[in-house]
């Protein structure tokens, strides 16, 4: 097998994804184009990007080009990926990109899901865990408006007061600590019930810099509780 020739302004474009991978769970798609990690620009084959990803023990930022779009994602292992080695004169973009501009060092970033339903608004999960979930349960429930889970929460709290007080309390405790640890996975359930589909996952700096970033890939898209101007509707 020949040696892959990788020249200092050559990158990795993914060409296929294998079903059930990081990659396919991470939602990347077949052209996106690996740009960095850690703020490294990535100018390697895949074998020797694999072997390092492989080995990486905690997880890592990884800027890509999409459709005209840099942005970043976590990456945890090896893709599971096809891929290709490409030159920036294929991609002008990539010629005059700064790293810097995409991604900063000593930033904190969130990782951010987009569901879509047609017809309706997006829902942008914020996947980093409340501390209102594990205290007050119920005032969660209202924040993200799980309608049927708060009135269910709610007799339950009832039923368990107007037996004891103390089972109450235990019940309280007992609730706060299963939606605490669980808080994120519900909001995927409830939001797939609803036919909500996962359509983006990226990370950013914050709600308003994530629906910024899903703005650029979907014009049309708007949010609950958006940071963003209103689409504008066409004549």
């Amino acid at each position: 097998m020949n040696e892959e020739i990788v020249t200092e302004k050559s990158f990795l474009q993914i060409k296929s994804i294998r079903t059930s991978s990081n990659a396919f769970m991470m939602k990347l798609k077949e052209g996106d184009v690996i740009i960095a990690i850690d703020g490294e620009m990535v100018h390697k084959s895949y074998n020797e990007l694999s072997k390092e990803l492989s080995e990486i023990k905690e997880k890592k930022v990884m800027t890509l080009f999409r459709d005209g779009v840099f942005f970043n994602t976590f990456i945890y292992g090896s893709l599971g990926v096809i891929c290709e080695n490409i030159t920036s004169e294929k991609i002008p973009e990539l010629e005059i990109s700064n790293i810097n501009d995409h991604f900063q060092q000593d930033e904190f970033y969130i990782l951010f899901e987009v569901y879509k339903k047609p017809g309706g608004n997006a829902i942008l999960l914020n996947t980093m865990s409340s501390i209102l979930a594990s205290f007050a349960p119920p005032l969660w429930m209202l924040q993200n408006r799980l309608w049927n889970l708060f009135f269910i929460t709610m007799v339950f709290y009832i039923m368990l007061l107007l037996i004891s007080p103390w089972l109450f309390f235990i019940g309280w405790i007992l609730k706060s600590w299963y939606i605490g640890n669980s808080q994120i996975e519900l909001l995927r359930y409830f939001y797939r019930l609803n036919n909500y589909r996962l359509s983006l996952s990226f990370c950013a700096r914050s709600d308003k810099e994530a629906q910024e970033i899903a703005r650029k890939f979907d014009e049309k898209i708007d949010f609950h509780f958006s940071y963003l101007e209103p689409v504008l509707i066409e004549d």
